[in-house]
């Protein structure tokens, strides 16, 4: 182990007053380094989720349940009220990259005035798709939703029930919790709780292009196509942005001003950067309310350089 590359991270991590939990860096396929805050446990990691849902639509895809360039109409026929060009274009592939055409989240609208979520599909298709999909990047959890509806009306399992045999025992993950579910449906954009040391294992199968154990578990052209630039972020204002969330984003993936490199990206500082350069993967699982980019920068400014 390698421990003393994360001295200057805990450092930082102290010095900033950061609610990191657990960090795990990987390199060359192995932990190299690994530090618990406090007792590593399954948590929640927010929207990192949505990247285990991405790899679900990769697989079903491979498994002959759809394509990513069908229209997502085709699907949803019993869910739509009122249907008009630009909703007809959408696409599964739109869903993927946040590209959906609409203006607003559909999902954080209604929570912001407290409506109903028993019928997220009703919410994401009364919500007025006002520019041409695959044009315009808005984050979007009610588009991860329709992705995992997608894989229960279309495999016939929940989200977690369809990845078990696919992604979770062969990781050596044998029962995670998974919450959030609508009406028998997994939200899909947040709600899966792993520990930091699990969740590197799914970092490092990205990395690896989809194989663990010499099998491959997830398309490795899916992984390619996933974990590239598909739709322009470089406006993106929410108030916490950074250069970080301005370099792209991919399938339920973002980019990182880091060259060549991306992550799964979660709210209160919950984090898998992945550094196909340096062959590694930093994880971080954390708590942290206020500066949750502070704990992403934590590999440019402290670990990076070392690897």
């Amino acid at each position: 182990m390698k421990n003393y590359i994360l001295d200057d991270l805990i450092k930082s991590v102290k010095t900033q007053n950061l609610h990191v939990l657990n960090v795990v860096v990987r390199n060359d396929g192995d932990i190299i380094a690994e530090h618990d805050f406090e007792e590593e446990k399954p948590t929640l990691l927010w929207s990192v989720s949505k990247t285990f849902t991405s790899m679900a639509i990769g697989i079903a895809e491979n498994e002959g349940y759809f394509s990513l360039n069908d229209k997502i109409v085709d699907y949803f026929e019993d869910d739509i009220i009122q249907i008009n060009d630009n909703l007809k274009k959408m696409t599964i592939h739109d869903l993927l990259c946040m590209s959906t055409g609409h203006a607003g989240c559909p999902l954080m609208k209604a929570m912001d005035e407290n409506k109903s979520l028993d019928d997220i599909s009703k919410l994401f298709f009364e919500e007025p798709v006002t520019f041409e999909p695959g044009t315009h990047f808005l984050y979007n959890n009610a588009a991860t939703y329709m992705l995992s509806k997608l894989i229960s009306i279309t495999t016939g399992y929940s989200l977690k029930k369809y990845l078990m045999p696919r992604i979770f025992q062969p990781l050596g993950i044998s029962d995670p919790k998974w919450n959030c579910d609508v009406n028998g449906i997994s939200l899909g954009c947040s709600g899966l709780y792993l520990t930091a040391r699990e969740l590197s294992k799914f970092g490092q199968l990205l990395l690896n292009h989809g194989v663990w154990n010499k099998k491959q578990l997830i398309p490795a052209e899916y992984i390619i196509q996933a974990t590239k630039c598909q739709i322009d972020t470089s406006e993106f204002n929410e108030y916490f942005a950074t250069a970080d969330h301005k370099q792209g984003y991919g399938y339920q993936i973002w980019m990182n001003s880091y060259p060549n490199s991306y992550r799964m990206d979660g709210l209160y500082g919950n984090y898998v950067v992945i550094l196909p350069d340096k062959n590694a993967v930093i994880t971080y699982v954390s708590n942290e309310p206020s500066n949750m980019t502070g704990v992403l920068e934590l590999t440019w400014n402290t670990i990076v350089n070392k690897l």
